[in-house]
């Protein structure tokens, strides 16, 4: 099943950069680098699902010094983010591993920083409450939590340009990987139960994506009861 997953995601890499200039401009390039400023230095970081490693670049060169595992599934989504940063001063600080990130191994306690930017919106509630503790448990202890996806805005016209654009993209994502899910999982909810702190959020694309920057003072976060 990873590998059928991991070819999935090969066929959307010659494809997505196409979709996401047509339908958002350089919108999502802007809310994926929001924050990336507001970041605090880190000595180790990792990134999960950065697809073509625009993310990757904007904050390797904003902390040159930073160690960095970028983590994707697909083989060909991570050579698109090594031909990024082929001539890029600092590409030895990045390491890559391609590897479904539901099945990452073991790391508690070991980054400062956790990026996910486009990622956790591709996953279930199911798999969330599964996997989400784990990669929040990769963390130090007062380390920091770097979130982009996108929303459902609120009311008005955003509310309804947001479900057009969302069921184009979910019709699009399940017609070239194995995309389970069918609609947004409100992160809002899901994020509430650990206890994470939230340091800086900007919304952007008339509401359609959320950037934010969390501080993570617990390694272990456990799920609060609902």
């Amino acid at each position: 099943m990873r590998d059928q997953s991991s070819n999935s995601y090969d066929r959307l890499a010659r494809h997505y950069r196409v979709l996401e200039t047509s339908m958002f401009g350089s919108g999502l390039q802007r809310s994926r680098t929001a924050l990336v400023e507001s970041i605090p230095p880190c000595q180790n970081a990792l990134i999960l699902g950065d697809g073509d490693g625009r993310l990757l670049e904007s904050f390797l060169s904003s902390q040159p010094e930073c160690q960095i595992t970028s983590v994707d599934q697909s083989s060909k989504m991570l050579k698109l983010q090594q031909r990024r940063l082929a001539t890029h001063p600092q590409r030895g600080n990045v390491t890559w591993k391609q590897q479904d990130a539901r099945n990452l191994p073991d790391c508690n306690s070991k980054f400062d920083l956790l990026i996910t930017a486009f990622f956790l919106d591709c996953l279930t509630r199911q798999e969330l409450e599964q996997h989400l503790p784990r990669w929040l448990g990769t963390l130090r202890s007062g380390g920091w939590f770097y979130f982009v996806d996108f929303r459902q805005p609120d009311s008005g016209w955003q509310l309804m340009r947001g479900r057009i654009y969302l069921t184009i993209m979910h019709w699009f994502f399940r017609r070239l990987t194995d995309l389970p899910n069918r609609k947004l999982v409100n992160m809002e909810a899901v994020l509430n139960r650990y206890p994470i702190e939230l340091v800086a959020s900007r919304k952007m694309n008339h509401e359609l994506t959320n950037s934010r920057l969390y501080c993570v003072p617990k390694p272990d976060a456990k799920p609060r009861p609902c």
